[in-house]
């Protein structure tokens, strides 16, 4: 840490940062009053946090004491056992009473550290007032955090004359009194923050290591303690959360925020008033942020249930997040979607996942975007029509999805694939529009990503989920993805889903015609909403049999453009049972089936074991259903006529009948009728059939002509009183077309219910070797950790040499030993030297090798089959730099994804 102390303004602290010496004034209480070495970033933040105390808060240096060491009891596991600690700053009032005693803490481990409170803080101030017969008034946890290139206190700060004992502070929600120091023995800050205030507005510049803290922090104290699910508690932070959004997007310039712990005096305001003040949030957040407009459901929300998420729980969530913008917090110090980590970090620690909630694993989502060719769909629709293509999730969870949409789209049109987007100044403003700026990159998501989820909670989480993975969240609607359009309902336009027109080739029912792709996993066989199961025979085909997975592969046609595209999860029953032939019917009329990959058993497991397989069609277009209907129609008259025939000629042949009454056969030979029959039944026919009788022919099947010679009385309705399977057959002989598939073994992962184990992918290979590379950042580091080696060499031989010319006048052991040891660090560091000039060597070679001058990896590596190149981003000089992209090989199939590109082409 870069101290920004200014010694010419320091009275009680002399601080040299070159030299690493610290000496503090003679006037304050300290242990050892000697020149002290940093030691480091702690001693510095102490430094100055003396220099702030004695001239900026006017506190006596006289009544500052320093490293004051305490023994105190603790019980271990069988009696009680003695500890050592030290206070590092004690600030007293003329009575001797410690007013803030403070543990001071280097900023990186200021949260992690925190786990020490009690130790190095009540337990110490509990020691002090036994050991000095004094009363200590506040305790202070701190550090100094740099933000906007000023110096401010970072601190937690406890009424300890309140909270003697740490339990106590912590099953109260671990309030904190203030988190500013004050001059003149004043009650500690606690600033209300507001909206535009330079000094007290909400922190935009996030550190990784503190929201990655905060998950933990936040984990740790709600999911603690037992007596409420883990779901239960998730949820519960998701509505606050969600709260917290509200909060950020309604407030005015000037305005104090909701959304925070008041201070009153020397108490914080009671957990009623917060919670009513965040329930008014979350209520108002259901209404403007996921399209709920009934009033009375809204009035029957609460952000928390309290009896399962107590108040000091509320408390210590508001407490640990308000000051944090969720909004504009992607315009972090190390990351453009550090948010979007918080919640996925909160979301796999937090929401266990069971049998009837459990989310599609990523590999899963990312393979289905990528054999869809999202990536150049997106890039296709902004060069041609200067938009990017409409996804829907109709059934979406938690938005896992969605969020894999948002990331593909961004990443290979902003960094990846950059240079397929034309130059064109249309084209190229409306590609800043979409993507810029950088910390707003995933904006065009509002518009293009839509999604519902009947499950209340689930939907609050996919539209908190959208939002801090950088928005997309106003088309999530928290409604069954079954139901009529109209019900879609919000109050910002545009509203893709809403609308609908009948269907001249769909039974003249409503569809929406608005979306150009779906990915999804929807829910398999589930009892439907009471509400939806009003509309079903009026909204769907099949209504009437109710059945939810079959029931969205209709709602999937009904939503999306002509040559609209869906990779979707269906489990397998799907395929082969007979129960779901009228289904397999439907997709095969309404769709160009383009690819079915069947998954391991294992793939949902421990949630489910339910085989499934990953179904890749397209939308046809009315011209293609056109020409279906023309063919089933051609094919369903060829039934009714071999019907009518192969029916007389059983009267005829068997029954004995007289063939001259039936006019269809009158004129038939045997030839004829054995032709006939043949075509009525030749999916069973061998070649001995053919020296049979047509009465023997007749005969032998006898069960299947009279299965064949019947229509389904549930679809006739649908596909005319034929026999359904019999004119597929004949259809899908003329209008045939190949289809890509795959049987996969592993899916890169194997999940149980503690952990995620990364197995083989059969899927897709990752890149290792990224596209393109910092050259010139790379080279300085090394450049710069050479110069640093030197540097360190250059002063160990000067004191070398200044300790040889000293035995050359008084040599003595102690001072051989010296030498002796100073030359076998300049060894040490000639070796270390040695070897990061043959790693740099090697680092350069790789570059020069497989790199061009731009920092792109050259065309002919680019399928990364060269095992060299590999090795060297995977456990070489340069596995810092691997990247962890999907590779899209262009020219050597190895992988699934691999042929699946190559093979399925989309229209």
């Amino acid at each position: 840490m870069q101290s920004t102390v200014n010694q010419a303004e320091i009275k009680a602290v002399k601080l040299d940062v070159e030299t690493g010496s610290i000496q503090y004034s003679e006037k304050i209480n300290q242990v050892d009053k000697t020149i002290r070495t940093i030691a480091g970033d702690e001693e510095i933040v102490r430094a100055a946090l003396i220099n702030r105390l004695i001239n900026e808060l006017d506190y006596d240096p006289g009544l500052i004491d320093l490293e004051e060491e305490y023994t105190y009891k603790t019980m271990g596991r069988t009696k009680a056992k003695s500890n050592n600690g030290l206070i590092d700053v004690k600030v007293k009032d003329d009575e001797n009473n410690p007013f803030f005693f403070i543990e001071v803490k280097a900023p990186d481990k200021y949260d992690h550290d925190q786990i020490y409170i009690e130790g190095q803080l009540f337990n110490l101030a509990e020691e002090e007032e036994r050991k000095n017969n004094t009363k200590v008034k506040y305790l202070v946890y701190y550090t100094i955090d740099i933000y906007d290139n000023a110096i401010k206190d970072k601190a937690i700060i406890i009424d300890y004359e309140k909270f003697t004992n740490y339990s106590d502070w912590e099953q109260e929600g671990k309030p904190v009194i203030g988190d500013e120091l004050t001059p003149g023995y004043n009650q500690p800050k606690k600033v209300p923050l507001k909206k535009g205030d330079s000094k007290y507005d909400l922190k935009t510049q996030i550190n990784r290591n503190e929201i990655i803290a905060l998950s933990g922090k936040l984990h740790k104290y709600l999911w603690g303690g037992g007596g409420t699910t883990d779901t239960e508690i998730f949820y519960s932070l998701v509505n606050i959360i969600l709260a917290k959004i509200q909060d950020e997007s309604e407030k005015e310039d000037g305005e104090e925020y909701d959304f925070q712990i008041y201070k009153y005096g020397n108490n914080i305001e009671n957990s009623e008033k917060v919670f009513n003040r965040i329930n008014q949030l979350y209520r108002r957040a259901l209404k403007e942020k996921l399209n709920i407009t009934d009033k009375r459901k809204i009035e029957k929300a609460y952000v928390i249930n309290e009896e399962k998420f107590p108040a000091n729980k509320l408390i210590y969530a508001v407490q640990e997040l308000e000051k944090f913008s969720f909004l504009e917090g992607r315009n972090s110090l190390d990351g453009k979607d550090i948010l979007g980590e918080f919640f996925e970090s909160i979301t796999r620690d937090g929401f266990k996942q069971t049998k009837g909630q459990f989310f599609t694993p990523t590999p899963i989502v990312q393979f289905m975007y990528y054999a869809l060719e999202i990536d150049k769909l997106a890039i296709d629709r902004l060069n041609k029509d200067r938009e990017l293509p409409y996804i829907i999730d109709p059934s979406c969870g938690s938005g896992t999805f969605l969020i894999e949409a948002m990331k593909v789209i961004t990443k290979e049109l902003k960094y990846k694939q950059a240079d397929s987007i034309k130059s064109s100044r249309q084209v190229q403003e409306k590609y800043e529009d979409l993507f810029l700026p950088d910390y707003k990159e995933n904006k065009w998501a509002a518009e293009y990503l839509y999604g519902s989820e009947i499950n209340f909670d689930l939907g609050i989480a996919s539209k908190v989920n959208m939002i801090l993975h950088g928005d997309g969240s106003t088309n999530i609607f928290v409604q069954d993805g079954l139901l009529p359009f109209r019900f879609y309902d919000k109050e910002v336009a545009p509203n893709h889903l809403k609308i609908s027109e009948p269907d001249s080739y769909y039974g003249n029912k409503e569809v929406n015609r608005k979306f150009d792709v779906i990915v999804s996993n929807p829910p398999f066989s589930v009892s439907l909403d009471d509400e939806t199961k009003k509309y079903l025979t009026k909204s769907f085909m099949f209504g009437g049999k109710r059945n939810s997975e079959n029931l969205f592969i209709e709602r999937w046609y009904q939503l999306l453009k002509e040559n609209g595209r869906f990779a979707v999860v269906l489990p397998e029953n799907v395929f082969d049972t007979l129960e779901n032939k009228y289904i397999r019917l439907f997709l095969y009329k309404y769709f160009k089936v383009k690819a079915v990959v069947s998954l391991p058993q294992v793939t949902f497991e421990p949630y489910t074991s339910t085989k499934t397989s990953l179904l890749f069609a397209q939308k046809k277009t009315k011209s293609e259903l056109k020409k279906w209907n023309d063919e089933w129609e051609n094919q369903g008259n060829e039934w009714s006529k071999l019907k009518t025939r192969v029916e007389n000629y059983i009267k005829v042949y068997i029954n004995g009948k007289d063939k001259n009454k039936y006019p269809s056969i009158k004129d038939d030979d045997d030839k004829t009728a054995k032709e006939n029959i043949i075509k009525l039944i030749h999916q069973y026919i061998i070649e001995e059939d053919t020296e049979l009788s047509v009465s023997e022919l007749l005969i032998k099947y006898e069960e299947q002509i009279k299965e064949l010679c019947s229509y389904d009385r549930d679809l006739k309705d649908i596909f005319g009183y034929y026999n359904p399977w019999w004119v597929f057959s004949k259809v899908s002989e003329k209008m045939d077309y190949p289809i890509f598939m795959s049987n996969i073994e592993s899916v890169g992962y194997k999940r149980t219910k503690r952990n995620d184990y990364v197995t083989e992918n059969e899927l897709f290979d990752l890149e290792i070797a990224p596209n393109y590379l910092e050259i010139d950042e790379i080279i300085n580091k090394y450049k710069k950790q050479i110069k640093n080696v030197e540097d360190e060499i250059a002063e160990f031989e000067a004191e070398r040499d200044e300790l040889q010319k000293k035995a050359e006048t008084k040599s003595n052991k102690t001072l051989e030993k010296k030498i002796s040891s100073v030359i076998d660090l300049i060894e040490q560091k000639e070796q270390k030297l040695e070897s990061i000039d043959n790693e740099f060597i090697e680092v350069q070679n790789v570059l020069a090798d497989y790199y061009d001058d731009k920092g792109y990896l050259l065309e002919e590596y680019a399928d990364r089959t060269d095992e060299q190149l590999n090795f060297h981003f995977s456990k070489g000089p340069l596995q810092m730099y691997k990247s962890t992209d999907i590779l899209l090989r262009k020219n050597t199939s190895q992988k699934i994804l691999d042929y699946f590109r190559e093979q399925v082409k989309w229209d």
